[in-house]
């Protein structure tokens, strides 16, 4: 596939017309927990990208259940080449999640990726931003869904465009519509795929431009660059 072509399907899957028609209450029942978020039929759906406050349209990561649904991120678990000691089983899978969550954001969106507490070693792990991307490790007692699910709708009630990056069934019946899409795990493992085929070419023939690393910020390379390095 050549690169307007890849960009074009891109423009597809990411762009303007990647929203989802809008759901109601009726579509899962009265009893559903979101259902107020979906009541008012007068409510339009935020434009893709930034809105007329300055906020770009938040990118939400469902952390493990991307990386155990993508065999890009799950053979690094229980891979410790770079601590042979630590006992985070998730470290390197998380380094590289992170590392592509950054290159997919760019400057259109203001990414966080959101993983469960229950799956690290400290559950009082800090929540550092990394290469520019905002991380969320669940409270003691509280499942990821439930902070993906409080993103996307506080997004949603501030007017914000919001992306959800998940293949998760019960986060896709509470949050889409009106505002929120959904990209998934197979569909952003992809771009990366294509991502990573830029970088090669791009390295075996400089003068050519990227599609995507091109449009990056010299600090933000930098960070995907460190980021990367640990994986090596």
């Amino acid at each position: 596939m050549s690169k307007k072509s890849r960009k074009k399907a891109k423009a597809k899957r990411f762009g303007e017309g990647s929203a989802r028609a809008a759901v109601n209450a009726a579509t899962y029942g009265a009893g559903n927990a979101f259902a107020s978020a979906f009541a008012p039929a007068s409510v339009v759906d935020p434009a893709r990208g930034t809105n007329a406050r300055g906020q770009r349209e938040l990118l939400v990561v469902d952390g493990y259940n991307v990386i155990h649904a993508a065999p890009r991120y799950e053979h690094l678990i229980f891979d410790h080449s770079d601590d042979p000691y630590s006992s985070d089983v998730y470290d390197r899978a998380r380094t590289a999640l992170i590392a592509d969550v950054a290159a997919f954001a760019q400057r259109r969106y203001e990414p966080v990726i959101v993983f469960d507490g229950a799956g690290n070693v400290s559950a009082d792990r800090p929540n550092l931003p990394q290469a520019g991307v905002r991380i969320e490790f669940s409270p003691t007692g509280v499942s990821a869904d439930t902070v993906v699910q409080h993103l996307c709708t506080e997004a949603r009630e501030a007017g914000r465009a919001c992306s959800v990056v998940t293949s998760d069934g019960t986060i896709q019946a509470t949050v889409m519509g009106k505002g929120v899409t959904r990209i998934s795990a197979r569909m952003f493992v992809e771009e990366m795929r294509l991502f990573d085929a830029d970088v090669k070419e791009a390295e075996e023939a400089p003068q050519v431009k990227l599609t995507l690393g091109s449009r990056l910020s010299p600090d933000t390379l930098a960070k995907l660059e460190a980021l990367r390095n640990r994986m090596r």
